[in-house]
C-alpha cells in the first residue's frame, strides 16, 4: 500500500484537499493496516503524523508549480 497514490487518488477524485484529508483519516480509522503504514510513511518522511496530509499536499503543489515555472522560463 503506497501512502503517497492513495493521497494523490484521493486528491484527484475530491478535488479538495480538505475533503480529502476527511476521506483518508476517516479510511485510517476503518483500517489498521493504512494507520500503520501512515505512520510508518511519516516517519520515513519526517512529517508529523497530525500534518503530515496537509504538510504532503502543499510540498506537492508546490513542486507543481516549480515545474511549470521552469517551463515558463524556457518558453522565455
Amino acid at each position: 500500500m503506497d501512502i503517497t497514490t492513495i493521497i494523490n487518488d484521493l486528491l484527484r477524485e475530491f478535488g479538495s484537499i480538505d475533503i480529502a484529508e476527511s476521506e483518508f483519516y476517516r479510511r485510517m480509522d476503518d483500517d489498521p493496516q493504512l494507520k500503520m503504514e501512515f505512520k510508518e510513511w511519516c516517519d520515513e518522511n519526517s512529517y508529523r503524523e497530525r500534518t503530515a496530509f496537509l504538510e504532503y499536499c502543499h510540498e506537492s503543489l508546490s513542486r507543481h508549480d516549480e515545474i511549470f515555472d521552469s517551463l515558463s522560463d524556457y518558453d522565455e
